[in-house]
């Protein structure tokens, strides 16, 4: 549904804070978001309406100095009155209706009086700046909605499908699953699919961050949004348009308004609240000066009028939501996925940080690089025997072990009576022969005397390289496989910056052997590490570490890290475009591979953080200032609307400096 068009009041932050868009199950993105027409329309109105407004009141100010009818004059202000006060009337009836007083109420409730006590210019003065501000905002909010909102104009209107009559272009909701569509060289994906003919690099820049174009060949995931850079691929539709990555992760954006941070709950809580109080306070300062001050009733009624103006919460309300969507929206420009302000919030309070090893400190695409045959059997018949009982895993080293045998054009034997033990090992029968996969330590307990201690010797020498081993006995004999994870790039740079920015304690959790953990950790210089755990092992001790020290942020690939991710404060997973495992489990998802934009989290965290503390003590600050000089002087009501309103857009534009994010280390 399309949001209701934007007014010039401080309910204009609902349509943008409140009624984010979601896509329905057949959406497109000109179904569901503003094209840029209306969204120019949108903004200017409020501005339009607040001009002419205040170009009614200039023209009765200069009519009263000329010296010209009342009437005129009187007849100017009152257009000025209706055309700045319409809009906050619509807004004061839906309050009052309610039964709630908010900073519509408050401003209205000033002009009138104002009017009343003989001063309509001021009156409508206060409505017009009102009305100008309103309008300020809104235009300065569109450009944190537009960050989100471009992520939906990403994907096409249409698509060439392909068919038995040849290539035709339709709509994307006419396309449905397991039908083929072809990209051309310089096209959007229209939809999440695979390749299933052709190769290309496919830019995927605008959803990840990664400026590199990936290559895509058959068997590959591409998705929709991204740019096909050369050639010809021809894709197979995997996810219908109100189901791809990009339709979610829109989605999962503009849901991200559900989850405030913790300020943001407090402010809503007392706003009502604080409202009503002004209210009194206005009244009692207009009753309560003539007896104690020996002011007249008109004095005392104008200062009371000033201090409801003053005391209007509009910077306090808008000081902490902006810089929020402000931070979402410049995290999702870069390829982060926040789900809310509150994990921002958590995230700059935290003092530890936990990695998972494979797949997010190292890159998880693990090599077979060697196989040592203890028993002189031929390497390509041990491979072949490997592969037959990995071949339905998918454990990376099973991956590895496929892959392996494609490399060099080997098919696996074929399996059967598999069994299975989660985290130990894989083993069946080929040929009339027991393969068994699994781990050394398992293993040592299968082989006897010499060849045990012949193997453990091997097996250790392997993790003291860094290397990872797993071992396979075919009729209990040995072979050690030998596999090789890659350090993540920027994986030391990054835990270097957390530690510099203030996270005081970076651990690592791995299912790998000790060893091999101990030698991650040194290169990427980590304060500790827990290895071989099994993954319930992770969340126990995601848990412990909790409570030793606080907030804790767990950082994982997001498919078998899912139960700690959805434990920690705060789960990020990393490299998880197409995920939908880290989509569901993760508070925050980077959609790339940089692992070092987990530092740049941290920092936009911490600004946001400082943005909001800023924001909150200009408002408090104007609020007081100008609340003691409205009660104790004849503070001029132009002066108090013009300083008010003023704070108003100095916080939004504030706020707004986050969608920049600052740069990248």
């Amino acid at each position: 549904m399309k949001p209701k068009p934007l007014r010039p009041s401080r309910r204009a932050l609902n349509p943008i804070l409140l009624d984010a868009p979601v896509l329905a199950a057949d959406a497109t993105r000109a179904s569901v978001f503003y094209t840029p027409t209306a969204q120019a329309l949108d903004r200017h109105i409020p501005l339009i309406s607040a001009g002419a407004a205040a170009l009614c009141l200039l023209s009765a100010f200069v009519v009263d100095r000329a010296g010209l009818p009342q009437p005129l004059v009187h007849l100017l202000t009152l257009i000025a009155f209706a055309i700045a006060g319409l809009p906050a009337v619509a807004s004061v009836w839906d309050s009052l209706r309610e039964v709630k007083i908010d900073i519509d109420v408050l401003m209205l409730l000033g002009a009138c009086l104002a009017a009343v006590i003989g001063s309509p210019m001021e009156g409508a003065l206060l409505l017009v700046l009102f009305a100008l501000s309103g309008a300020l905002e809104t235009y300065a909010l569109q450009r944190t909605q537009s960050a989100i909102d471009a992520l939906a104009r990403l994907s096409p209107d249409e698509a060439v499908l392909l068919t038995d009559d040849g290539p035709q272009t339709v709509r994307l909701k006419e396309v449905a699953l397991g039908q083929r569509l072809l990209v051309r060289p310089g096209d959007r994906v229209p939809l999440d699919g695979q390749v299933v003919d052709g190769n290309s690099a496919v830019d995927e820049s605008a959803i990840t961050g990664e400026s590199v174009p990936r290559d895509k060949e058959p068997g590959d995931l591409v998705f929709a949004g991204t740019v096909n850079t050369h050639g010809r691929l021809v894709v197979e539709v995997t996810k219908l348009a109100g189901d791809t990555t990009l339709a979610r992760i829109v989605k999962l954006v503009g849901e991200a308004r559900h989850r405030k941070a913790g300020v943001e709950r407090l402010i809503d809580r007392i706003g009502p609240p604080y409202s009503a109080a002004i209210i009194a306070l206005s009244v009692l300062v207009a009753l309560i000066l003539p007896p104690i001050a020996g002011l007249s009733w008109s004095e005392s009624i104008h200062r009371g009028i000033a201090v409801l103006i003053v005391g209007s919460p509009c910077a306090l309300i808008i000081a902490t939501p902006v810089a929020y969507l402000s931070g979402i929206a410049g995290a999702a420009r870069r390829g982060v996925l926040i789900k809310g302000g509150v994990y921002l919030e958590v995230l700059a309070r935290t003092g530890v940080m936990v990695f998972d090893k494979t797949g997010t400190l190292t890159t998880g695409r693990v090599r077979l690089v060697d196989l040592e045959l203890l028993d002189g059997t031929d390497r390509d018949q041990a491979l072949r025997l490997a592969g037959a009982v990995e071949t339905s895993s998918t454990h990376p080293l099973a991956v590895a072990v496929m892959t392996a045998l494609a490399e060099r054009n080997l098919e696996p034997y074929n399996a059967s009576d598999m069994t299975s033990t989660p985290g130990q090992s894989l083993s069946g029968m080929v040929d009339g022969r027991e393969v068994w996969i699994g781990r050394p330590g398992v293993a040592g307990s299968r082989l006897d005397g010499p060849l045990r201690d012949r193997c453990a010797a091997r097996v250790e020498a392997v993790r003291s390289a860094g290397q990872t081993a797993s071992v396979m006995l075919v009729d209990g004999s040995p072979t050690i496989l030998i596999f090789q994870d890659t350090l993540r790039e920027g994986a030391a740079r990054c835990v270097a910056a957390l530690r510099k920015q203030g996270v005081r304690h970076v651990e690592m959790l791995t299912g790998d052997h000790e060893l091999v953990a101990t030698a991650i950790a040194q290169a990427v210089g980590l304060d500790g590490f827990h290895a071989e755990l099994l993954p319930e092992d992770k969340l126990t001790v995601a848990r412990r570490l909790r409570q030793q020290h606080g907030h804790v942020v767990m950082a994982g690939d997001g498919v078998n890290d899912a139960p700690a991710l959805v434990d920690a404060d705060v789960g990020i997973a990393i490299g998880s475009i197409g995920a939908d495992v880290a989509l569901e489990a993760a508070d925050i998802v980077l959609l790339g591979e940089r692992i070092e934009l987990i530092a740049w989290l941290h920092r936009q965290a911490l600004r946001t953080a400082s943005i909001v503390r800023q924001n909150l003590t200009l408002a408090i600050g104007v609020i007081t200032v100008l609340g003691c000089c409205a009660v104790a002087t004849d503070l001029p009501l132009p002066l108090a609307v013009i300083a008010h309103e003023g704070s108003t857009v100095l916080v939004a534009l504030n706020a707004l400096r986050l969608i920049r994010g600052g740069p990248q280390q």
